[in-house]
């Protein structure tokens, strides 16, 4: 596993569905990690102003985004793909439904009432990824 920090996804997906899928899993607790830091350290205006809707719009767009990045550039056999998102976004999931229960204490800066707010967020933006998935796998006719 100490490998998975410097290799890249194809060197993984030569090892082994396992390896590939773990090496998902650390980039996806990465992801999840900055994203957190980043919402932790926005300015309280900003969450509690129109600019949180930019914010969301954003999020949604730039998830797409890191999905296709991580799923086609990363040249992921479309056998694997799916499986690879889901390790992808399954740590995630479960981070966020962690910083959802506990939203006043590790997002202080956004007003308690939008905790609910960001748990559909963060909800749309792995049903986002997941239809990226969806869509990568299907059979091409």
């Amino acid at each position: 596993m100490a490998g998975l920090a410097t290799e890249d996804a194809a060197e993984a997906q030569s090892k082994g569905a396992l390896h590939l899928y773990a090496w998902f899993l650390l980039r996806g607790s990465f992801v999840w990690a900055v994203s957190t830091g980043i919402l932790r350290l926005l300015p309280s205006a900003w969450v509690d102003r129109p600019a949180w809707t930019l914010l969301v719009s954003g999020a949604i767009s730039g998830a797409g985004l890191v999905v296709a990045t991580l799923l086609f550039l990363r040249k992921i056999e479309e056998r694997h793909r799916l499986a690879a998102l889901a390790s992808f976004v399954a740590p995630q999931m479960l981070l966020d439904a962690g910083v959802t229960v506990a939203f006043v204490q590790v997002l202080p800066n956004f007003p308690p009432g939008h905790a609910p707010l960001f748990g559909a967020f963060v909800l749309w933006c792995y049903a986002v990824m997941l239809m990226t998935a969806v869509i990568a796998t299907r059979p091409r006719d």
